[in-house]
């Protein structure tokens, strides 16, 4: 399994040059790969944690031969683009929509995988005008949703102890406390590709195994999500441990929304997407044997349910 992870890559590299430093009006600056159909409908991607903008699919073709314009951004401190200490969802999704007005893109499609959905949901909430469709894979649910009894009771133990030492720590705290396990230090290829192949659950390790450079793309991926340090990773955790400071609910208003589950998810299961798309009055798709990563081999799928019959 290892091997298989860190081993040359069958596949033409996703990205070939570096990505796109889209600055902001207070000095910092956003990493996005602009990839696909360049004339393609445009797509934002989020990427979960700890992971960055590499995440996607592997092969940037068949973004493009679905007709899509991915726009693949790392949030403050991942990847490439500059930290911002003391984010907040808010703020983020501010800073998403001071990118696409950067690039001239006044309607997007959302595509939001794991911790991505809370952002992505908070972009839809704080700029209405902007989000025409917003899908959420695999997502995991903000601080709040524990108080409902099926998220609890489906949680696994690490996000039922995430939500306990949030309810009683500072986010700061909770952060100092858990990026630490979160991803090997230091994060290179052979440390990373060993902790992920410990810690994929069979339906996962089985979508990632069956998509040719998966693999070793997600390896990739993970290692650039410290690629300026850990500060970004500990910004990410902070967060998640966070009350909201966006009304989520409010992305339910004038969009399409679709929340994906794997039944065999066991980071992010089938209830949590239920609590996405009762909040939101989402259609739920619930993938039968689907794991975290069931979107990698269903991509085209994904993106043409998205963005068929968006204005974007």
């Amino acid at each position: 399994m290892l091997s298989s992870l860190v081993g040359r890559p069958p596949y033409a590299p996703a990205v070939a040059a570096p990505p796109l430093l889209v600055p902001l009006a207070d000095g910092r600056a956003l990493a996005v790969d602009d990839v696909g159909d360049p004339d393609g409908a445009p797509v934002l991607y989020l990427h979960g944690t700890p992971d960055s903008r590499l995440s996607r699919h592997p092969d940037d073709g068949v973004t493009a031969s679905a007709g899509v314009r991915l726009l693949a951004v790392d949030r403050p401190g991942i990847g490439r683009s500059t930290g911002h200490p003391g984010r907040t969802l808010g703020s983020a999704a501010d800073d998403l929509a001071a990118v696409l007005a950067t690039l001239g893109i006044d309607r997007v499609v959302v595509l939001a995988w794991s911790a991505g959905a809370p952002f992505g949901a908070a972009l839809a909430a704080r700029h209405p005008g902007l989000v025409s469709a917003l899908g959420l894979v695999a997502p995991l649910v903000p601080l709040t949703a524990y108080a409902d009894a099926g998220v609890a009771e489906a949680a696994g133990p690490g996000r039922r102890l995430f939500a306990e030492m949030a309810a009683e720590m500072t986010p700061d705290d909770v952060a100092a406390e858990v990026a630490l396990y979160l991803l090997a230090d230091p994060a290179t290829r052979e440390a990373v590709a060993e902790q992920m192949a410990a810690e994929a659950d069979p339906a996962r390790a089985a979508e990632v195994a069956g998509l040719p450079g998966a693999g070793q793309h997600l390896v990739a991926a993970t290692v650039e999500a410290v690629a300026l340090g850990r500060d970004g990773l500990h910004q990410e955790v902070a967060t998640q441990a966070a009350v909201p400071d966006v009304d989520l609910a409010a992305a339910a208003d004038g969009r399409r929304i679709v929340v994906w589950s794997g039944t065999l998810d066991e980071i992010s299961p089938p209830a949590f997407g239920r609590w996405w798309a009762d909040l939101l009055g989402a259609e739920h798709v619930v993938v039968a044997d689907g794991g975290h990563a069931l979107a990698l081999p269903r991509w085209t799928e994904v993106l043409t349910h998205l963005t068929s019959g968006s204005e974007a």
